[in-house]
């Protein structure tokens, strides 16, 4: 694997642990792969790496993506890609997983039972489904074999149920296991796929695409003994190549081709800063002596696959002298949490010492989606970013309060009032809609615990706002709050994002904040106004227009109220009943 010196760079600046990203190594991967399948869309497999920085660097390069749950979903649609390029690619949803992916607009279900197409029909009428198919998984490290897909009888009878339901039978799919090592699965897959078409087209069910699933593997790791993991990439997607032509052959309509890449995008383009916390020794029960690396990063705070895989490690403060051979484990005390015991131990510094640090490479895949939230007490990692304009980055930690990342969301406080103002004014004054300081302030008043700030580098450089007011109703941009509300729903009443800072998925960032915040605090809906022709990106956020709401005409012409449900309350649909509030004003900003 070639060595990654803008990935180095950024471990070497590191002064904590972390997990870093290369954004522009993951680009050149993306680059990479659309050379090797000219033609292919590529939907991006979130559940691998659901970094807002490198969903959104793939969506501006054309990717789409593949969610396997609703509130995937909508973190998708926050990077601003449309909804006819995502598709929700879990076979395991229930009703109220399809309705709430039909209402934020998604058409493309993954399917392979009939109980499925049924739940389809009912909560998604008229929505595009492909079948999966089983495989056997062999030559994966994780093979996928039993779990999810159908036989190739039961494909047909699937999409030829979907049809008699009024869905639309779409596509095939397949996946031949996570980090698949040989070309001849692939090989196989593709002889189920043309053996399923083959009779779908003797039926009259003429299919427009095949998605070839994920598979594609990384080249950094080593296997369970330590040896490297070298997958035929030049065979495998010759391979794929050679079975797309085959099925555009046998198919009577013209296919497109998906595949859903995840690690092969991330995995090697990121890596954990992390240090030492003890090299021990000590008398085994078989009377040998054994030595024991552990790390502040184990299986539960980034490196989840450890017991199947082994990352390959870098003392860069030991780069010569002496070696021992150890076992190596991560903090918690739970046996799980160590290096599989097979082959060879990992060569590691004889001079290792508690605080030392220790880069573990190609660990960009599942390192955040994997971690738990606190396991021991072992906090997830924060996480970084590199690029080529320079390093900046997100704590990723949940509550944003990790003094060593450079950006972070962490709750407003009282000495940031200046510029949140000065934030507010560069946003609204042009437009007219810019408020006193006292009525900003008394907004945050009435709700301190859902109004946020965004630091980078120390620098405040957004804000979200928001507070409890009753449905269909809004604060007064020229009054400060008199009254506060008890309801059920909670008003954004303001974000803004400096200008320089817009485009790497921030304001997202706000927002993922605010739903956590709301639905911990049991609120069933978030609210808004957008102005200024904003309702496109709220439209992406999941919000939905309510146009029977009259809004005053000082917002122009292009404001429009929208709502949303929070996800624990996804049926729920807004009332002019609930919360009533006779005369109340109806004003608010979001923009």
């Amino acid at each position: 694997m070639p060595e990654n010196l803008r990935l180095r760079a950024a471990l070497a600046a590191a002064s904590d642990d972390r997990i870093v990203f290369d954004l522009a190594g993951i680009e050149g991967q993306y680059a990479a792969l659309l050379r090797e399948l000219p033609g292919v869309s590529v939907r991006f497999a979130m559940k691998a790496c659901p970094v807002d920085e490198v969903l959104a660097a793939l969506a501006a390069r054309g990717a789409g993506f593949d969610a396997a749950s609703p509130n995937e979903i909508a973190q998708a649609l926050g990077t601003g890609v449309p909804s006819d390029r995502i598709h929700y690619g879990n076979t395991i949803k229930s009703d109220r997983n399809i309705a709430d992916a039909h209402r934020l607009g998604i058409r493309d279900f993954a399917t392979d039972s009939l109980p499925d197409v049924a739940a389809i029909a009912v909560h998604a009428p008229g929505a595009r489904v492909f079948c999966r198919l089983a495989t056997s998984g062999d030559g994966a490290l994780w093979g996928l074999s039993r779990k999810f897909g159908c036989s190739a009888d039961d494909a047909v009878r699937v999409l030829a149920a979907a049809r008699a339901a009024g869905l639309v039978p779409a596509g095939l799919s397949v996946h031949v296991g996570s980090q698949q090592m040989t070309a001849e699965a692939w090989q196989e897959a593709f002889e189920r796929l043309a053996q399923v078409l083959g009779e779908l087209n003797r039926r009259g069910i003429l299919l427009d695409h095949v998605n070839l699933g994920g598979g594609l593997p990384a080249t950094g790791y080593l296997d369970r003994r330590g040896l490297p993991l070298d997958p035929p990439l030049d065979k495998i997607f010759a391979a794929i190549r050679e079975g797309m032509q085959r099925l555009r052959e046998a198919s009577v309509t013209p296919l497109d081709f998906l595949v859903e890449p995840g690690r092969y995008l991330v995995a090697d383009h990121g890596a954990v800063r992390a240090h030492v916390l003890r090299l021990s020794a000590r008398e085994q029960l078989d009377g040998e002596r054994g030595h024991w690396l552990y790390l502040s990063s184990g299986k539960f705070n980034g490196l989840y696959e450890m017991d199947q895989l082994r990352y390959r490690l870098v003392f860069p403060t030991h780069p010569d002298g002496a070696r021992v051979p150890a076992a190596v484990a991560g903090p918690t005390c739970d046996s799980d949490d160590a290096y599989a015991q097979e082959g060879e131990l990992v060569q590691v510094p004889a001079a290792a010492a508690s605080g030392d640090p220790v880069w573990i490479l190609s660990a960009g895949a599942y390192a955040t989606s994997y971690m738990t939230q606190g396991f021991n007490g072992f906090s997830p990692l924060p996480y970084t970013w590199a690029a080529d304009g320079g390093d900046y980055g997100d704590d990723g930690d949940g509550d944003g309060d990790d003094d060593g990342s450079e950006v972070r969301v962490r709750q407003l406080a009282e000495g940031d009032w200046d510029r949140v103002v000065a934030l507010e004014a560069a946003a609204y004054t042009e437009c007219a809609l810019s408020e006193e300081r006292a009525a900003l302030e008394s907004r945050a008043r009435v709700s301190p615990a859902t109004c946020f700030v965004l630091e980078h580098g120390g620098r405040l450089v957004g804000y979200l706002l928001a507070l409890p007011y009753p449905l269909f109703s809004y604060p007064d941009l020229a009054r400060a709050e008199q009254v506060a509300f008890t309801s059920r729903n909670l008003h954004l009443h303001d974000l803004v994002v400096a200008e320089e800072f817009r485009g790497r998925g921030l304001a997202t960032r706000l927002l993922r904040r605010l739903g956590a915040r709301a639905d911990a605090a049991g609120y069933e809906r978030i609210s808004l106004i957008a102005v200024g022709g904003s309702d496109s990106f709220w439209s992406r956020q999941g919000f939905a227009p309510r146009a029977e709401v009259a809004l005053p005409a000082g917002y122009g012409p292009a404001a429009l109220y929208m709502s949303r449900a929070l996800p624990a309350h996804p049926t729920r649909q807004p009332h002019p009943t609930d919360d009533p509030l006779p005369g109340s004003p109806e004003f608010d900003e979001v923009g």
